[in-house]
């Protein structure tokens, strides 16, 4: 077993799993101070870009933007679980805040995550990257059944594209009666704040351009790319991470999904219903490595993302080839893109395109 860190609680056991530690946070000043550094690197970013008059200094920041971006969606994700910090409030204001750079409002996403966590992988429930049968994609529209393979292209770029389309677009701006989510006070307060923040951003980035240049205020070129390269884009481009992850999180030819909810309730599924994989070299620090490690977020989700390896590591020691393991690399992430179109729900196996073609 991995040693408990001096700052969490290690006495307690994941729920239905008594030889893996938990941890819990039990600071509020570390988590607030590193949010806080984030999020100023993202201002600070934004900052750099607006007060450059030219537009290859505002491209190259669009990198950054999606990092920073990124690992504040990454701290938000925690602050949901109520696990990022031991101050209910901290957490509120991490979600909230968090979120805003790839818009999303905060307690949508939170009701919609919680449902993809209490019913992870069946096909009834669980929305995030659910395979389709060979008889559902036969029955999508020509346009529908080109996105599909758009989105599901062994060059991965549609990994975006299905997060922007599929899921953030129709469950993560608005609730809706068919997803089983309705307009209330909290929702309504969470709708507010971004709408808010994104007001206010836009008015506190034309008055930081007044200051530095009064005549770039009424040029519509430079706020027009502005726009695109400093929040379109980094919004997209985390997007595209989100996908990526939550992707690679609940496809591998070894996940299995259920379509019998009877069935389903006798697996246990969040043990063996993710993956854990691992980086190396610079893939290490630019990819959310440790919510990669997403059979222990399952497990356990109020464990704290810093301490998810540790978790990974007992429950790979205890539990071993149940748990579906790899080392992440270019080659073997084309080859779960290739093999992974569809799925045989009787069978549970994963399908390609051409076996697909074959079924009568």
């Amino acid at each position: 077993m991995t040693s408990a860190p001096t700052d969490c609680v290690p006495s307690q056991r994941a729920d239905g799993y008594p030889a893996v530690q938990v941890w819990r946070e039990l600071s509020w000043l570390r988590p607030t101070v590193l949010f806080a550094a984030v999020f100023g690197a993202w201002v600070g970013f934004l900052a750099v870009a607006l007060a450059s008059e030219h537009l290859i200094v505002r491209s190259l920041i669009v990198a950054p933007l999606i990092l920073a971006s990124g690992l504040l969606f990454t701290l938000a994700h925690d602050a949901g679980h109520r696990s990022y910090s031991s101050s209910a409030f901290v957490n509120g204001v991490v979600g909230r805040v968090g979120l805003i750079p790839s818009a999303h409002v905060f307690g949508l996403w939170r009701a919609h995550h919680e449902v993809h966590h209490r019913y992870t992988n069946l096909r009834s429930r669980d929305f995030v990257w659910t395979p389709l049968s060979v008889a559902e994609f036969r029955a999508l529209s020509w346009w529908r059944r080109v996105l599909h393979r758009l989105y599901r292209h062994r060059s991965g770029l549609g990994l975006g594209l299905h997060y922007t389309i599929e899921i953030w677009m129709p469950r993560m701006l608005r609730p809706r009666a068919k997803h089983g989510l309705r307009l209330s006070g909290p929702v309504l307060f969470d709708s507010a704040v971004l709408l808010g923040a994104l007001v206010g951003l836009a008015a506190a980035a034309r008055w930081y351009v007044g200051l530095i240049d009064p005549d770039r205020v009424g040029d519509s070129g430079f706020w027009l790319s502005s726009i695109m390269l400093l929040f379109v884009v980094p919004m997209l481009g985390t997007h595209w991470l989100i996908g990526f992850v939550i992707y690679l999180n609940h496809t591998h030819p070894d996940i299995v999904w259920y379509d019998d909810e009877n069935e389903w309730t006798r697996r246990d599924v969040q043990l063996e219903g993710s993956t854990g994989l691992c980086f190396s070299r610079l893939r290490h620090a630019l990819i959310p490595r440790r919510i990669m490690n997403h059979t222990a977020h399952h497990v356990d989700p109020a464990i704290p993302l810093r301490h998810l390896g540790r978790a990974q590591h007992d429950l790979v020691e205890v539990f071993g080839d149940r748990i579906v393991s790899y080392d992440w690399s270019l080659k073997r992430f084309r080859e779960i893109l290739s093999r992974c179109k569809l799925y045989d729900y009787g069978s549970q196996r994963w399908l390609t395109y051409a076996d697909a073609e074959r079924q009568p």
